[in-house]
C-alpha cells in the first residue's frame, strides 16, 4: 500500500462533466466560435482550459484567457455544483485515509473552484493538502502541484484520468495509476506508461486497498404537515444524494412493500371514518414493521441512501399529536417495528397548519387523514416543531412556504453540508 496517494479532481474523484462542458459550451457560444463535436469537448474535461482553448479552438492565449473568464461566468454561479462523486469513491478514499495513508489533490482547476467542489461533495475531511494553480497562473504544471503538497515522492501515487497526470507523475519521481472511468482518451502506448490501470474505481479500489470497500448506507426521511412540498422536493434529495456518490432507494410511508401498501389503503380511505385512534396508531406501526424489515434495513446494509417520503416522526406528530394519543405512547408503539433503524437525517419542510390546509385543499379530494379539523392540524404542528426543536442534530429545517424552486436552492445549499458537519458522509 501506497502511504502517499495524489488523486486529480475531475475525471477521478468527480465526474464533472455536465458543469464543464455546458460552461465551455457556454463560453464559446458567447465568442461567436464554434463548438467542437461531443468527442473533441469532452477533452475539455480535467486539463487546464487555458491550454485546451488553444489547443482545440486555435486560440490565441489572449483569445483563451477571454474563454476562461466567459467559462468561469457561468461555472462559478452554476457548473460547479453540476457534479458527482464517483460510487465507491467516497468509501475508497474513507478506508484509505482510516488506514494511515496521505491523501492529496493536485488539479489544474483554480484553487477556489477545487476547494468549493471538494467541500460541498463532502470529500475535504479525507485529505491532507490540495494544490491547484493560483487565479492568474496561465498554466499550470502537474508535476509541480504535486511536489507541492508531497516533496519527497517515496512511496507515492498519482491517480488520474488523464496523459498529462501520467506524465506529472513521472517527472515527479511518483507511480501512477490510470483511471479509464473518467474523460481521459488513452492510447495503448500511453497506458503502457502509466504503473497501473484501472477500469473501474473498484479495480482502483484493488490497487490502493486490495479490496473494494462497503459503502455505509444513509437513512433519510422526509417530514411536514400535508402541502409542505416535500414530496416535490424528494426527486431533489435523490439527485442530491446521487451526486455526492450513492445509489438511493426512494420509498414512502405508510406503505413501500406489498403488505404495508394494503395496510395503506385501509388507513387512508374514506370508507374507515370509524377507525379509532389506536386503531390508526398500531396500523401505522405495524405497516413501518414490515416496511423496515423487508425494505429500509436491507437497503441500508446493501450501502444504499434511502430516502422515506415520512416515517416514525409522522406518527409521532399526527398519532401522538394531533390524535392526542401522546408522544410517548406512540413512540412505545413504534419501539418494535422501528427496531433501532431511525434516520440519520429528517428534512423537515416547515409550514403552519393554516398554510398546509389551503395547499392540500386546492390540489385533490382529502383522503380520510387529511379530513381531520383545524384543530387537529394544529396540534399535529406543535407535534412536528416539538420533534424538531428536541432532535437538532437529526432535523434539518427548511422553509416549505417559500416557492418551489426557493427551497429547493436551500436544499442544495443546507443538505449537503449538513450530512458533511454530522459526519455521515
Amino acid at each position: 500500500m501506497y502511504r502517499n496517494i495524489v488523486f486529480d479532481l475531475d475525471g477521478t474523484l468527480t465526474d464533472s462533466g455536465r458543469g464543464i462542458l455546458a460552461s465551455v459550451t457556454y463560453a464559446l457560444e458567447k465568442l461567436g466560435a464554434p463548438v467542437p463535436a461531443p468527442e473533441t469537448l469532452r477533452l475539455f474535461v480535467g486539463p487546464p482550459l487555458t491550454g485546451s482553448f488553444m489547443k482545440y479552438c486555435c486560440m490565441t492565449e489572449a483569445q483563451a484567457a477571454e474563454g476562461v473568464r466567459l467559462f468561469r461566468e457561468r461555472y462559478v454561479p452554476i457548473g460547479w455544483r453540476e457534479n458527482r462523486v464517483y460510487p465507491g469513491i467516497r468509501p475508497l478514499m474513507r478506508e484509505l485515509k482510516n488506514r494511515g495513508c496521505r491523501l492529496y489533490v493536485a488539479t489544474g482547476k483554480s484553487r477556489e473552484s477545487a476547494l468549493r467542489v471538494l467541500e460541498y461533495f463532502g470529500l475535504m475531511s479525507y485529505l491532507d493538502g490540495v494544490a491547484a494553480p493560483d487565479p492568474k497562473e496561465m498554466h499550470a504544471e502537474k508535476a509541480k502541484l504535486i511536489l507541492s503538497v508531497c516533496p519527497d515522492t517515496a512511496d507515492t501515487v498519482m491517480v488520474g484520468d488523464t496523459m498529462g497526470d501520467v506524465e506529472a507523475a513521472e517527472t515527479a519521481g511518483a507511480d501512477s495509476v490510470a483511471v479509464l472511468y473518467g474523460y481521459g482518451a488513452w492510447t495503448e502506448a500511453q497506458l503502457e506508461k502509466a504503473t497501473f490501470r484501472a477500469d473501474t474505481v473498484a479495480a482502483l479500489s484493488m490497487i490502493l486497498l486490495g479490496e473494494v470497500p462497503a459503502e455505509k448506507g444513509v437513512f433519510l426521511s422526509l417530514e411536514g404537515l400535508d402541502g409542505c412540498g416535500k414530496t416535490t422536493q424528494r426527486d431533489r434529495v435523490k439527485e442530491i444524494m446521487e451526486d455526492l456518490g450513492y445509489e438511493t432507494l426512494l420509498s414512502r410511508e405508510p406503505g413501500g412493500c406489498s403488505i404495508s401498501e394494503e395496510i395503506r389503503s385501509l388507513l387512508l380511505s374514506v370508507a374507515h371514518g370509524e377507525m379509532t385512534p389506536t386503531t390508526e396508531a398500531l396500523l401505522y406501526a405495524a405497516s413501518r414493521a414490515q416496511h423496515v424489515h423487508d425494505v429500509i434495513a436491507p437497503a441500508l446494509r446493501a450501502g444504499k441512501a434511502v430516502i422515506c417520503d415520512r416515517f416514525v416522526d409522522s406518527s409521532v406528530a399526527y398519532q401522538g399529536g394531533g390524535r392526542s394519543l401522546g408522544v410517548e405512547t406512540v413512540s412505545q408503539y413504534n419501539e418494535a417495528g422501528v427496531h433501532g433503524c431511525m434516520p440519520d437525517v429528517t428534512v423537515y419542510f416547515r409550514i403552519d397548519h393554516e398554510t398546509s390546509l389551503r395547499r392540500r385543499y386546492s390540489a385533490s379530494a382529502p383522503d380520510r387523514m387529511e379530513q381531520a379539523d383545524a384543530a387537529f392540524f394544529a396540534r399535529t404542528e406543535r407535534a412536528f416543531e416539538q420533534l424538531a426543536a428536541e432532535n437538532p442534530n437529526r432535523f434539518l429545517v427548511l422553509d416549505g412556504r417559500r416557492t418551489k424552486e426557493e427551497v429547493t436552492a436551500e436544499l442544495q445549499e443546507k443538505l449537503p453540508a449538513f450530512l458533511t458537519e454530522k459526519g455521515l458522509i
